[in-house]
């Protein structure tokens, strides 16, 4: 079985990996907004509060993996992984090491 404190911090990993997306993302967005109107502004700065919240979840779940110890999950993180929807975070937060994972995903425009 797989310490809880492990799988926890394999979501922090995770989370923190969402946030680099989202930064990203946000610097290409502030690149080809020129003066947004006031409401689009506003849209675009759901992008920071989602970074925000991905940097306190992965913080949170750190500590908690810290106060974990060597609790134990009942079941192994494959198990605990098997329903993610992303075979990429599947794989991570189920314990494959970053060289058994293929290249990242695709990004899908719609």
């Amino acid at each position: 079985m797989t310490g809880l404190a492990e799988l926890l911090r394999r979501t922090a990993a995770e989370i923190r990996r969402c946030r680099g997306m989202v930064i990203r993302l946000e610097d290409a967005v502030h690149g080809l907004v020129d003066g947004p109107s006031g409401a689009a502004l506003q849209d675009l700065q759901a992008i920071d509060l989602l970074d925000q919240r991905l940097h306190d979840l992965a913080l949170w779940t750190e500590a908690l993996a810290a106060a974990a110890g060597t609790a134990r999950a009942d079941r192994s993180g494959a198990d605990l992984a098997r329903g993610l929807l992303l075979a990429e975070m599947r794989r991570a937060l189920g314990g494959a090491e970053a060289g058994d994972t293929p290249a990242a995903g695709h990004t899908e425009f719609f």
